[in-house]
């Protein structure tokens, strides 16, 4: 009986971190770019494990998730289900993960603004863009820095 006890006391301590426990990120990108790597590596200080793939043209990743040209990065990221394109932070992410919204397809952080995860300095202030929602249907603003 005690160790009956002690099998149901382990089950119920793994499934305890498996509801805290983060998506797997799949990260698509060039093996030269190094602010990819920044933003890796802040995804996994926030607990997300960031399997990389480099690779010169992942495009067709991009389509599969009916990511318009425009919101194109340096990098594109697959978690749960979602696109993610570009230097988001990880505040947003996790947001899209809690809430699940069935109308967006991922979030992108066009071009490769200056002040945002991976491409600020350590320290500094997420700034001076913008987080965009998208879907087959269209755009939206989901968050202003």
């Amino acid at each position: 009986m005690k160790l009956t006890n002690q099998i149901l006391a382990l089950t119920l301590t793994m499934a305890s971190f498996s509801v805290f426990a983060k998506a797997n990120i799949e990260l698509y990108k060039s093996p030269t770019c190094g602010c990819c790597k920044e933003w890796a590596a802040i995804m996994k200080e926030k607990g997300y494990t960031v399997n990389i793939h480099h690779q010169n043209n992942w495009s067709d990743i991009k389509k599969e998730f009916a990511m318009p040209m425009q919101l194109q990065s340096c990098h594109s990221a697959v978690i749960d289900g979602y696109l993610i394109e570009g230097h988001v932070p990880e505040e947003d992410i996790a947001r899209l993960l809690k809430e699940r919204p069935t109308n967006i397809s991922g979030l992108a952080a066009p071009g490769m603004p200056k002040y945002s995860p991976g491409m600020a300095r350590v320290g500094e202030e997420y700034k001076n863009f913008k987080v965009i929602s998208f879907s087959k249907d269209g755009l939206g603003l989901y968050k202003e820095y």
